[in-house]
């Protein structure tokens, strides 16, 4: 997910799978969808792309994997084997699982980029050549996160988030904040149209600032 995040921000676009895994992953940690239709078009028109394009030739993806379009199907984030297994990344992708389908030399530069130690780069290279890629990732989380043993088996990307949050906030549960699940909402009557258009109207300052801060997660 940072490798995608990255991406992101580095060339204001993502192909289908990269759009896919993290737009998943993002629902998965408590993006509503407006807030997911507003992150990927801001995105998208930093990429000089047409506000009209997107949504004509984009929302409806977004939608659709919310559930709300086509046969309404509510999309759950990929696990680690989906990943792993499923739609390998081609030429100019970068969704993927970065332990499987990465070249080991890359990886291995991509660690150090992370600051990972010598010694752990070796641990996780190894798992990765004895193809033990989610224990490889387990590693990886263990040396960035200063433990020895987490303690649990590491078998989706969102399990990787919640726990690193568990564990950068002293242990505590992760709190629902700022990313909060959509749930339903009863179509608004009359009266209720002025505050609805004060929650929608700050929307985008809210969204900017949780995304910094997961803007700083991947940053750390």
């Amino acid at each position: 997910m940072r490798q995608l995040h990255k991406a992101l921000r580095d060339n204001h676009h993502l192909r289908h799978g990269g759009r896919m895994q993290y737009g998943l992953f993002l629902k998965g940690i408590g993006l509503t969808l407006e807030q997911a239709l507003q992150f990927w078009k801001q995105e998208f028109i930093r990429g000089k792309m047409d506000p009209d394009k997107f949504d004509k030739g984009y929302s409806y993806n977004i939608r659709h994997s919310f559930g709300k379009e086509g046969k309404r199907t509510d999309y759950t984030p990929f696990s680690c084997l989906k990943i792993i297994l499923n739609n390998p990344p081609g030429q100019g992708d970068y969704h993927g699982c970065p332990f499987r389908h990465s070249d080991p030399e890359l990886l291995r530069q991509k660690l150090q980029s992370y600051k990972i130690p010598p010694a752990g780069i070796n641990q996780i290279l190894d798992l990765v050549k004895g193809t033990h890629y989610q224990v490889a990732c387990q590693k990886y989380f263990e040396i960035t996160h200063n433990i020895e043993d987490c303690g649990f088996s590491l078998n989706h990307p969102n399990q990787f988030f919640v726990e690193s949050q568990r564990i950068l906030s002293g242990g505590k549960d992760m709190k629902k904040e700022p990313f909060q699940p959509e749930t339903p909402q009863p179509k608004p009557s009359v009266q209720k149209t002025k505050d609805a258009s004060s929650a929608l109207a700050s929307l985008d300052s809210s969204l900017v600032m949780e995304m910094e801060g997961l803007e700083d997660y991947f940053s750390e």
